[in-house]
């Protein structure tokens, strides 16, 4: 039996067989439910009300467990353990969807030798006569060996299927796109010849259209990953892919979807704001070349390689090196012979997405000592020391994203991102200075590095109950930043005991790593002479706050240096030289891998670093 579903205030139905959780049923309609742990019930994030008659499954008791009686009597549910049994409406809380979330996609840029790895050739050729018959293909072979090029060697039959017809229908001119020994496109002539470099996180992808021969960036934007509605984190994600026959397949699907509408929307961008002119095809088929970088998991799922033994120790990828696969061969709609590059994986879970930061930064022209980190749901850092490149990853979790975080959210309109303590008195500013609704990541550090100053909190995280911003009540012991009466949802949004745990466990698994790979190189913190932080939340957060909770080591502020997407421009920097193509192979070559689990001092530096 089909059930139909309105989602609101999405204004969204979808039909259900009967039995499926209000989570499934989100997914199929393309409706953004947070999910954090990926639907097993224990993140709390998919809160969605009910009527009080509505035909769903009773409440569980992990449900009970998870929601306060004051949620429990307004109708709130968990949507993964809500089934459904007939004709039902949900509504759908601002803080649980996947609100478009503020990225970054800008980053420092290096100077480089444009070097594209598509060279063009702009042919006039000989109209096919009756006493010539030569053919189309070998006509234009021949052309581009009169103009310098290497014969082509290899012949794609998507391209070939194109090439008579432009011919014939464009007085026998034609541009060229020749990758190597292989022609991956055929165009009318001086129309652009795009890239797209493409930085696939966790949480969020960051894509670049470019023009390969001038080197200019047509159009930047940022997207919302959509495997996050299978899990916030890797290893949630890798969880589904695992515990579901066909979850693989969804998880690369969903990221595919994405790649094309994120390459079609840049160049709907690149056309209404550069001009750019599209030839007879649509300007996303002038897309002849792709640089993907992400970090291991995300390299697997785009590639539909089996997830499985990422999910066990020892975590060995299936493959590591670089590789060009053809675009179509992914799915993706663009030139029919255009080719995807994915930059090499380091090790573990750093991937290639850490190899483009480590390029972008410069780190094989770098001097001294320093730490590269690339903050994220998977945090990676590097140490240069002494000429030796150390790495590892940390598992810090999305709670930077506001998960597993009481009233925590992503950096969307309304998130608290700012906050001081001021007297007895709590200050806040939120994205946009709209009223507000959560509190994200910066916002979150900001406030416990507040805290700990205030003497509101310990050094171990734990709240000096005779502080007058500190309550106990039947929620706990927490701080109200915020009260319902000036809310948009009309509740408190508060830090409670459990949240500065989760920012604890995620900021003490970044410094635990950092002092590791120090220990290694038989340095301290005292001989570092740079910091640099990447990334999305890298970008935002407060350097000061950082170091006050003791996530960042005490340095001198001229020390740190926040550079933004890296990860993304250094993929551009792949796209269009040669050159720094194959630095970022040398790279990952060069870079050592700790594996922090295996180390002997892991315990002992975690423990320390979770103080505050």
């Amino acid at each position: 039996m089909t059930i139909v579903v309105d989602f609101q205030p999405v204004g969204r139905k979808v039909s259900v067989e009967e039995g499926v959780s209000i989570l499934e049923a989100s997914r199929s309609a393309g409706v953004g439910l947070s999910a954090v742990c990926g639907g097993d019930g224990s993140c709390g994030s998919c809160l969605v009300r009910l009527a009080s008659d509505a035909a769903v499954s009773p409440l569980d008791s992990l449900e009970r467990e998870t929601l306060s009686a004051d949620e429990l009597k307004r109708g709130y549910r968990l949507a993964c353990r809500t089934s459904i049994q007939g004709v039902l409406r949900v509504e759908i809380p601002p803080e649980s969807l996947t609100a478009p979330q503020r990225t970054q996609v800008e980053g420092e840029e290096l100077p480089f030798e444009l070097e594209p790895s598509v060279t063009i050739y702009t042919l006039d050729l000989a109209p096919a006569q009756r006493e010539d018959q030569q053919s189309d293909w070998e006509r234009v072979n021949d052309a581009l060996v009169e103009a310098g090029a290497l014969k082509p060697r290899q012949q794609q039959l998507a391209v070939t299927r194109q090439l008579s017809g432009l011919l014939r229908d464009n007085d026998w001119r034609v541009q060229v796109g020749l990758r190597d020994d292989t022609i991956v496109s055929v165009s009318v002539p001086d129309n652009p010849i795009l890239g797209l470099a493409v930085d696939i996180g966790t949480t969020k992808v960051a894509g670049y259209l470019v023009d390969v021969v001038s080197g200019e960036t047509l159009a930047m934007q940022g997207v919302m990953n959509p495997q996050i509605a299978y899990g916030e984190d890797i290893m949630a994600r890798i969880s589904y892919g695992m515990k579901n026959p066909a979850g693989g397949d969804k998880l690369q699907q969903a990221i595919v979807e994405a790649l094309n509408q994120l390459a079609a929307d840049l160049c709907h961008r690149a056309t209404s704001e550069k001009g750019v002119k599209a030839a007879s095809n649509s300007l996303q088929q002038q897309i002849t070349e792709v640089v993907i970088v992400g970090n291991t998991a995300m390299h697997h799922t785009v590639l539909g390689l089996p997830l499985s033994q990422l999910g066990l120790a020892p975590y060995i990828a299936a493959v590591s090196d670089s590789l060009d696969v053809k675009a179509s061969e992914l799915g993706l709609s663009l030139a029919a012979g255009a080719v995807v590059h994915l930059l090499p994986i380091i090790a573990g879970f750093v991937g290639g997405d850490h190899v483009s930061m480590l390029l972008a930064t410069d780190i094989r022209a770098g001097s001294g000592n320093g730490i590269y980190l690339d903050i994220g749901t998977n945090t990676e850092i590097t140490l240069l020391a002494k000429g030796r490149q150390l790495c590892c990853s940390t598992a810090s979790g999305p709670a930077f994203e506001g998960a597993h975080i009481r009233d925590g959210m992503r950096a969307a309109d309304g998130a608290i991102e700012r906050v001081r303590v001021i007297g007895n008195k709590i200050e806040y500013q939120t994205i946009n200075d709209e009223k507000p609704v959560g509190i994200c990541g910066s916002g979150i550090l900001d406030a416990i590095a507040q805290f700990k100053i205030s003497g509101i909190i310990n050094f171990r995280g734990a709240f000096e109950v005779d502080h007058p911003l500190v309550t106990v009540g039947d929620r706990g012991t927490e701080v109200v930043l915020v009260s319902g009466e000036h809310t948009k949802h009309g509740r408190d949004i508060v830090l409670t005991r459990k949240d500065i745990s989760e920012i604890q466990l995620a900021k003490g698994a970044i410094r635990a790593g950092i002092e590791l790979l120090l220990m290694d190189a038989g340095l301290s913190a005292d001989n570092l002479e740079q910091f640099i932080i990447a990334g999305a939340f890298g970008s935002f957060i407060d350097v000061n706050s950082a170091m006050a909770i003791g996530m960042f080591p005490k340095l001198p502020h001229d020390c740190f240096r926040q550079v933004g997407n890296a990860a993304g421009i250094g993929a551009k920097l792949a796209l269009l030289s040669k050159s720094k193509r194959k630095e970022a192979g040398e790279i990952a070559r060069q870079t050592e891998y700790v594996e922090l689990a295996n180390h002997a001092e892991f315990s002992n530096e975690f423990a320390k670093a979770m103080r505050l």
